[in-house]
């Protein structure tokens, strides 16, 4: 997508739970921050937790620790199954103690149809583009998702939680 000039990202694989505090570590800095609005993980999932290589995980506690405060206003995107399938107040928690204006991902528990799920996170990813990262767009980003893909939403069990706590003063034009 990046050399489409669709959308600029950045990609890295990671197997240990070193690796992805590094490169989550990299994405504290400013540089990066503002440049990247939506944090992607793309990984195997268990409730609570992204599953790495082996029988590594990292939890969304640890996520919240080492992104405290750093990630004001932006979106987590866990593409992994079971990931969400927690209380909605746990999710909630990690938005407020990170700043991140929503998180999504999915309650399944089982392993998504990755075709159908592959189909669906591209559409959302198309949505989160069309509005602006503050509690009014990411609303109206949330309700579009719902009207237009809410079937495949469903059937996939996605859900969005929005991070009703924080709000963020819109910049004139």
């Amino acid at each position: 997508m990046d050399k489409r000039g669709i959308c600029e990202h950045i990609h890295h694989s990671c197997a240990t739970k070193e690796e992805l505090a590094y490169f989550l570590n990299r994405f504290k800095s400013k540089s990066v921050q503002n440049k990247f609005p939506i944090l992607y993980f793309g990984f195997h999932g268990k409730k609570e937790c992204i599953c790495l290589a082996g029988k590594n995980v990292f939890s969304l506690n640890e996520l919240g620790e080492l992104l405290e405060n750093m990630a004001k206003g932006r979106v987590f995107f866990f593409a992994s199954c079971d990931t969400l399938n927690i209380d909605e107040r746990k999710i909630k928690n990690l938005l407020q103690k990170t700043g991140a204006i929503a998180a999504i991902g999915y309650k399944y528990k089982v392993n998504v149809d990755w075709l159908q799920a592959t189909a669906f996170e591209l559409l959302v990813l198309d949505a989160l583009q069309n509005d602006h990262f503050d509690w009014r767009g990411i609303q109206k980003i949330k309700n579009y998702i719902d009207s237009e893909y809410g079937k495949l939403g469903k059937a996939l069990k996605y859900r969005m939680v929005i991070n009703d706590r924080i709000h963020f003063p819109r910049k004139r034009k």
